[in-house]
């Protein structure tokens, strides 16, 4: 059942962390659930002049011949009952819960044996990446954590990260 309420009923988390030999793995994940959105044309564009900017979702909107379509039909004046500013239906209320892979580091530990001679104590090799994946229900790519209806904030940033610790 769809939430109608834009304050998660659920907020979650999880962290896990698995060692084998030298390799090392963590994941962090977050989430929310039973939430939703109601998001306007400024997020799933429009065809009201040059200033619009229609997603790809508008491909798959209804017409004669696609008529079993979930997409409303295009329309291109602010009298259409197809504008979400004229007549409000839960058609526009979209879920907004998510799970996203916050964090997920994989090292490898170099053997003492390797590097004992080197003055070295320890050495680790390791790659992380934040924001990786977001899985969620909604029809266009936007950050479901997004409050506004209009999703207008800065996107979420990917970030990708090699290293090494070094230990003396």
């Amino acid at each position: 059942m769809l939430c109608n309420s834009a304050t998660p009923a659920y907020l979650f988390g999880l962290n896990l962390t698995a060692g084998y030999k030298q390799f090392d793995l963590s994941a962090i994940f977050s989430g929310a659930a039973k939430v939703a959105r109601i998001y306007n044309d400024q997020v799933f564009g429009s065809f009201t002049g040059d200033a619009s900017h229609p997603s790809t979702w508008w491909l798959d909107a209804w017409t004669p011949e696609n008529s079993s379509s979930d997409v409303p039909r295009v329309w291109n004046d602010r009298n259409s009952n197809s504008d979400s500013r004229n007549v409000m239906s839960d058609f526009w209320v979209q879920n907004t819960s998510y799970l996203r892979i916050k964090n997920l580091q994989l090292g490898y530990t170099i053997p003492r044996s390797v590097i004992q001679k080197s003055g070295i104590s320890n050495l680790r090799i390791y790659y992380s990446g934040e924001n990786l994946f977001t899985f969620d229900a909604l029809p266009i790519n936007i950050d479901p954590e997004i409050s506004s209806e209009r999703a207008s904030s800065y996107p979420l940033i990917r970030t990708h990260a090699v290293g090494i610790n070094i230990t003396f």
